[in-house]
This record gives C-alpha cells, sequence and structure tokens, in this order.
C-alpha cells in the first residue's frame, strides 16, 4: 500500500498555542506513542524542533509565536512501528494570519493553502473558553475573542472551491489547547468538554456541523500551566504533562483511509463487474468448432480474466488491511466527540 500524503492546515488565533501543540504533538510521537511514531523528512527540521522542545523541557520556555513571513513547512511522516502510515505536508502559520487583510504578505498564501487542505484544524484557545465555563464570560465575548466569524468565512470559502473542483471535503479537528483549564470546582474535564460540544460548539466553530462533514473534537494539553498573562515568561517544568497531543493526527489518518475505502468499494465493484464480463466473453470464444481458429483471442481473454482476478484480490487485501488499520485507530480515540453530518457522536 503506497503511503498515504496531504496537506494539513491549522487555523487559530494568536497565542492561542498552535506552535506548542505542534511542537509537543512531534516529540511526544518522535519518542513514540502507543506503537506511532513520528519524523521529519528533513534531518535538520528534526534538530530544530528537539532543540525547541528541550528549551522547554530543561529552562521552561515556550516556543515563539510565529511571525509575518516566517510561516515554516514541515513534511512529517506519520508510521505505526516501522510502517509508512502517512505523510503530512504542515504549514505552521502565524495566528494574525487569521483576521489581517490580504495585502500582508502571508494571508493570500494562506488562502490558497486552505483550498488545497485535505484536513484542517481550528485551535480553540482553552484559556479564552474557561471564563464562559466559569460563569465569568457570555458565549458571544468567546466568540469575538476567537475571530469566529472571520474563521468562518475562511473556511466555507476553501471547502467550497474544493467542493467546486471535484475534491472531497477536508476532515476537521477542533483542537482545544490548554486543555487544563477547561477544568474548574466540581467540574471534570469530561463534563467541560460535554459542556462545550453541547452548548458552545455549533456557535464557535459552525463549519464542524455542516453536511458530509467528520470532524474530531479533541482538548489537548502540554502541561498545567494555568492562566498565563506574560505569555514570553517561562514555566515551571514540574508542570510539563502533554496529554491527547497525537490523537487529531490519528484522526486526520483515519478520516483519510475511512474515504479512500470507500473509494475502493466502489473500484470493487467495478472490477467485479469486468471481470464477470471477461469470463462470459471467454466462455463465449471457447464454444463451438469455430474455437479451433480462436486460438489468439482466447489465450488474450484468459490472460484478461487472470490481470482482473490478480488486481481484484489485490484490492481485496488492501481494503482489508485499511480496514483493520481504521479499527485500530478508533480505538485510539474512544471517548472523544466526533461529528458527522452535524450530528454528535459519542
Amino acid at each position: 500500500m503506497a503511503t498515504p500524503a496531504l496537506k494539513l492546515t491549522m487555523l487559530g488565533g494568536t497565542n492561542s498555542g498552535k506552535t506548542t501543540f505542534m511542537l509537543g504533538m512531534y516529540n511526544t510521537l518522535a519518542e513514540g506513542m502507543h506503537g506511532y511514531f513520528m519524523f521529519t523528512e528533513d534531518p535538520d527540521q528534526d534538530l530544530d524542533l528537539r532543540d525547541e522542545w528541550n528549551a522547554l523541557l530543561g529552562r521552561g520556555v515556550l516556543p515563539a509565536a510565529t511571525l509575518v513571513q516566517s510561516s515554516r513547512y514541515y513534511g512529517f511522516v506519520f508510521n505505526h512501528g516501522f510502517t509508512p502510515l502517512l505523510a503530512i505536508d504542515w504549514m505552521d502559520y502565524r495566528g494574525g494570519a487569521v483576521s489581517d487583510r490580504k495585502d500582508a504578505a502571508d494571508v493570500p498564501v494562506l488562502q490558497q493553502r486552505l483550498a488545497a487542505s485535505d484536513s484542517i484544524y481550528l485551535v480553540l484557545d482553552g484559556q479564552k473558553l474557561a471564563p464562559w465555563l466559569n460563569g465569568s464570560a457570555s458565549l458571544t465575548e468567546v466568540k469575538g475573542s476567537l475571530d469566529v466569524g472571520r474563521v468562518s468565512t475562511l473556511v466555507n470559502r476553501a471547502v467550497a472551491e474544493r467542493m467546486s473542483r471535484g475534491l472531497p471535503v477536508p476532515s476537521f479537528a477542533i483542537v482545544i489547547t490548554k486543555a487544563d483549564l477547561l477544568r474548574g470546582p466540581g467540574r471534570t474535564l469530561r463534563a467541560a468538554l460535554d459542556r462545550v460540544v453541547d452548548e458552545a460548539l455549533r456557535d464557535l466553530a459552525p463549519i464542524a456541523f455542516k453536511p458530509d462533514l467528520t470532524a474530531l473534537v479533541c482538548p489537548v494539553k502540554v502541561g498545567n500551566f494555568g492562566v498565563r498573562q506574560d505569555t514570553a515568561a517561562p514555566v515551571k517544568i514540574s508542570d510539563i504533562d502533554p496529554v491527547g497531543l497525537h490523537r487529531p493526527t490519528i484522526f486526520t489518518l483515519m478520516h483519510y483511509l475511512t474515504v479512500g475505502n470507500g473509494g475502493q468499494e466502489a473500484e470493487q465493484a467495478r472490477q467485479a463487474a469486468s471481470l464477470s464480463a471477461a469470463q462470459q466473453q471467454l466462455v463465449e470464444l471457447s464454444q463451438g468448432f469455430r474455437a479451433f481458429f480462436r486460438g489468439n483471442r482466447i489465450a488474450a481473454a484468459r490472460q484478461r480474466v487472470t490481470d482482473l482476478d490478480g488486481a481484484l484480490e489485490r484490492g481485496r487485501q488492501e481494503y482489508a488491511a485499511n480496514q483493520s488499520l481504521i479499527e485500530r485507530l478508533m480505538g485510539e480515540l474512544a471517548g472523544h466527540p466526533m461529528i458527522k453530518n452535524g450530528n454528535v457522536e459519542r
């Protein structure tokens, strides 16, 4: 099976934790998580990302925010054991690119990139959700701070452009960063997540409830850092506690394979029909006294039957392998809300 390759883009506001999430995700998977591993196609990028992670582990220094014209490309390969599962073309954009006008250098690039993306991560800042959960801010205030309207416009435009070109709708992951802040007095992370999904998410990420779209809702954290007013200040090393960072990537792969297997079902049906027609032709050529004079045509027809039968069997084996992997990936996402065709599944 060829390694799937896709483009992935994250959208989120300034200081929402996008770069820190990506850094934690990479280094967690580089060390291995439940048999899953990640590495960079460029060894120098691996060294850069490890240096930034070591700065966090050793001195509590979080990665700097991405600057204008400093958006960075990463080529990741996601493995299970030694088996490559997914090649990811990942761009790290600055948060301000979401709300800037198109004359900013990286805004047109972001808009083009979204339309080419097979998977989109919408990053919701847990620090901005916490006041609503605690009753000190309205949902309208949270929507404004997350710039929901602008994000929805960008994503809707990108999805419409993809569909106009006959491309599939991208998968979506609603990544809630700083998940430690979702807890509160008498409120577990599970209870907080359920409330966000049931009472707020249709307002905060309306695109996730569109028809024909599948989205994962995934809280993540790099540590228990609490509310940080000074984002440049170092964090306490003892508070570093990564949780859930690998799951959005697992969802991206699972969705890609699920869509691909749907296409394979249609292809197998087409191949089965072609095989049946070729077998019937072979039977007809082999009948009657004139069959003796059809040796070349019968040989060609027999070879075609053999080729079609082999292709169909290879397709069945690939389908079964993909289905087995999809089920294994689903196990990693157990307990996380998923939205399919506008309906929440838990």
